[in-house]
């Protein structure tokens, strides 16, 4: 360990304490995510009742609900897309402040977001694309699989002569996806480069608020840094691992259908707004830690002096 640097555990105990000094972030981004999270609930129990309930093709209603919701949650993603940069360069802002100078008052959330939200737009797109590249394959792996499924239930049903008009369970294929050997090779692969490239991403958005670079400029500087502090990069990113892990559960019991109560289904998708809005304040003072603390050996600019003080 060189003189001066803090250990691992040195660097998440200091990004954990950053992080809760900056948790105003945390309401933002719940009020932020629950909305989508609420309305996947309704929708994932009025789906399992409707299933239960019809023995033929879904009706003209159903279809109908199912385009509207589809609609609104189109709308809401992309209002998440467009407003997460604006919360998160507020957070990371603060964040900075509190792990250079925490004796004093970090400055303005309105005035980081603003100042970083156009770069950290930028980056956001730039790892949705490289998400897409990855998991587009995934994707394409599970269609298969399942138009595979149906059309081997189908020639069976048709051999035996019990074929109905009864649309399959959209929750079931789910299931049966998750079940197959070769789905969740797929799922592991892309679930274990997505977290990577999110690593890459998160520190680029730490060098994009304390230097002030541009995405690009951030990206590369980002990829050089991961690469020169591998073993400090591994640490966050199996906490951020873990916590997905754990956080997972409660978005698949109802998208597998495993509960099916609306109520209760609204209540897992309030926790896990605020879990998930909790966590990435967490991993935004854990990425600026290691950042901060390890920038030096790498060639990295100084940080800019605060915004203000607190109070916006």
């Amino acid at each position: 360990m060189e003189s001066g640097v803090p250990s691992h555990g040195q660097l998440v105990r200091q990004g954990f304490a950053a992080a809760h000094g900056a948790l105003r972030g945390t309401v933002y981004l719940t009020l932020l995510y629950a909305p989508i999270q609420l309305l996947s609930a309704v929708l994932y129990g009025l789906e399992a009742g409707a299933v239960s309930a019809r023995q033929g093709p879904p009706d003209a209603r159903q279809v109908l609900l199912s385009l509207a919701g589809a609609g609104i949650g189109l709308t809401l993603a992309v209002a998440v897309f467009f407003l997460f940069p604006y919360f998160q360069g507020g957070i990371l802002g603060q964040v900075r402040d509190r792990l250079e100078s925490p004796e004093d008052a970090p400055g303005l959330y309105g005035s980081y977001a603003r100042a970083n939200y156009a770069r950290l737009l930028g980056s956001q797109a730039l790892f949705a694309l490289l998400m897409v590249v990855v998991i587009a394959p995934v994707i394409c792996l599970g269609a298969g699989i399942a138009i595979q499924d149906q059309w081997s239930n189908l020639a069976a049903q048709t051999a035996d002569g019990t074929s109905s008009a009864v649309t399959p369970n959209p929750q079931q294929i789910q299931r049966q996806l998750l079940s197959h050997p070769a789905m969740l090779a797929g799922m592991a692969l892309g679930s274990i480069l997505v977290s990577a490239a999110g690593m890459v991403y998160w520190v680029a958005n730490c060098v994009m608020v304390a230097g002030q670079e541009s995405v690009f400029a951030a990206w590369r500087k980002s990829l050089v840094f991961c690469r020169e502090n591998f073993f400090a990069v591994l640490v966050v990113w199996l906490l951020n691992l873990l916590a997905g892990v754990v956080m997972a559960p409660l978005l698949l019991v109802g998208q597998l259908g495993f509960v099916t109560d609306i109520w209760i289904l609204c209540l897992l998708g309030l926790a896990y707004s605020v879990l998930i809005g909790y966590w990435a304040v967490v991993l935004a003072g854990l990425s600026m830690s290691l950042y901060l603390h390890r920038r030096v050996g790498a060639g990295h600019l100084a940080p800019t002096p605060a915004l203000g003080p607190a109070g916006d």
